[in-house]
């Protein structure tokens, strides 16, 4: 009989084990899945700045592209009113 309760004793120190052991692995989920939205909140964030900097890069290698065109026909105007050939 004392076997028995001593038996009893430890399937509820088991039992009271893997209850602590999955509320703590829920715990513990739950601060994973919170950190996991933060960062994929960091990542469209920065997607966001990404895109605006691709952007931004467009524009200034577009007007750097306008200003060597104009360059090169002041240049070649410039040639051409002293008569050489352009540099």
């Amino acid at each position: 009989m004392e076997a028995v309760k001593k038996k009893m004793l430890m399937l509820k120190l088991d039992k009271e084990n893997a209850l602590d052991a999955a509320e703590q692995a829920d715990t513990d989920k739950k601060a994973a899945e919170e950190r996991s939205k933060q960062h994929e909140d960091e990542l469209l964030q920065m997607q966001k700045k990404l895109k605006g900097t691709e952007d931004e890069l467009d524009k200034y290698s577009e007007a750097l592209k306008d200003a060597q065109e104009k360059l090169e026909v002041a240049d070649k105007k410039a040639a051409d009113r002293r008569g050489t050939e352009p540099a």
